[in-house]
C-alpha cells in the first residue's frame, strides 16, 4: 500500500451529534483532513456523526495541524485557511466520487496537484546532532504534505478501497487498508456494533408462526 511522505498518525477523535466521543480511522491523512468538513455529497442521516465544519478560523486550522504533525507547525493566516478549505473540499469530492466508482473531476485533480507541487514537510530521521532545515514548518508545507498523501490515496493501487460506511445512517468515507479488503464500517465500536445489535434483535423477534402457536 502507498505510504505518506511523512510518518503522521492516521485517525482522529470525533464527536457525534448525541455528544459521544468516538475514534474514526479513515486510513489516510488526506481523508482525516477531509473529515474536518461536511464531506459534500455524503449521506445525512439521524446523527451518528456530527458533520459540522471544524475549520472556522485560521486558529482552528493551526490547532488541527499541530495535533497531527510530529514537527512544529507555524501559525495559520487567513490565506492559509482559504487554501486549506479549497484543498479539503477537492479531496472530499474526489473521495465521494471514488466511493461510488466514479472518476474524479479534472478540476479537483488540478487543485490537489497544485498543492502537491509545492514544498512539503520533509521527512527526517530522529537522533541527529544538528538541526537541518526549518525548526518550525509553515502551514503551506503542511498542506502540501496532505496533498501528496491525497495523490497516494487516489492512486490506482487503491481502486475500490475508498468506501462509504455500510451503516444506513452514517456516510463516513474511509480507505480500506485491510489485507483482504473486507472492512465495512467506519468503526466496529459504532456502526459495526449497531449492526450486530440490530441483527441480534431481528433474530430474537417472534415470527408470525411463533405468535400463532
Amino acid at each position: 500500500m502507498p505510504v505518506s511522505t511523512v510518518s503522521i498518525p492516521v485517525g482522529q477523535w470525533l464527536i457525534s451529534a448525541e455528544g459521544t466521543r468516538w475514534w474514526f480511522d479513515s486510513g489516510s491523512l488526506a481523508l482525516d483532513f477531509a473529515t474536518t468538513g461536511t464531506m459534500t455529497g455524503s449521506v445525512t442521516g439521524s446523527g451518528i456523526v456530527a458533520r459540522a465544519d471544524r475549520l472556522h478560523s485560521p486558529d482552528d486550522l493551526s490547532s488541527w495541524l499541530r495535533e497531527r504533525y510530529p514537527v512544529a507547525i507555524g501559525v495559520a493566516r487567513t490565506r492559509d485557511l482559504f487554501d486549506a478549505i479549497s484543498l479539503r473540499n477537492a479531496i472530499s469530492r474526489m473521495a465521494m466520487r471514488a466511493s461510488a466508482g466514479r472518476a474524479p473531476s479534472p478540476a479537483d485533480i488540478d487543485v490537489v496537484n497544485l498543492y502537491a507541487a509545492t514544498p512539503d514537510v520533509p521527512p527526517s530521521i530522529a537522533g541527529g546532532t544538528r538541526q537541518v532545515g526549518r525548526s518550525v514548518h509553515t502551514v503551506p508545507q503542511a498542506l502540501s504534505t496532505i496533498a501528496r498523501d491525497a495523490v497516494d490515496l487516489f492512486a490506482p493501487a487503491n481502486a475500490g478501497r475508498i468506501r462509504v460506511c455500510s451503516g444506513d445512517d452514517c456516510g463516513m468515507v474511509y480507505l480500506d487498508t485491510s489485507r483482504a479488503a473486507t472492512r465495512r464500517w467506519c468503526s466496529m465500536q459504532r456502526c459495526g456494533n449497531r449492526a450486530k445489535v440490530r441483527a441480534h434483535r431481528a433474530r430474537k423477534r417472534p415470527t408470525a408462526g411463533d405468535v400463532a402457536a
